[in-house]
């Protein structure tokens, strides 16, 4: 993958992302209903991989093994609405 598809990759994981969590399997889907997500040059496989690296890179917090998709959950970091909330 080109440093230019990485980059436009990881613009639109961030923009898909939220400060909420999500199961990193519906991110992986936000990201595939995307009209500018190049179907033809990359796979869900690659875009997993670029949401490790954002981990990796403190862009994006995790929470469970993020190799498995459906039981691990990706947010932007900060504070959610819940933990911005007080009583």
């Amino acid at each position: 993958m080109s440093n230019n598809n990485e980059t436009n990759l990881d613009a639109l994981i961030l923009a898909a992302a939220t400060k909420e969590p999500q199961k990193t399997a519906v991110l992986i889907s936000k990201i595939f209903d995307d009209s500018s997500f190049d179907k033809e040059n990359s796979t869900a496989q690659d875009v997993a991989n670029r949401i490790r690296v954002l981990v990796e890179d403190g862009k994006l917090e995790a929470a469970g093994n993020i190799r498995r998709w459906r039981d691990s959950t990706v947010r932007l970091l900060g504070k959610s609405k819940a933990e911005n909330f007080q009583i």
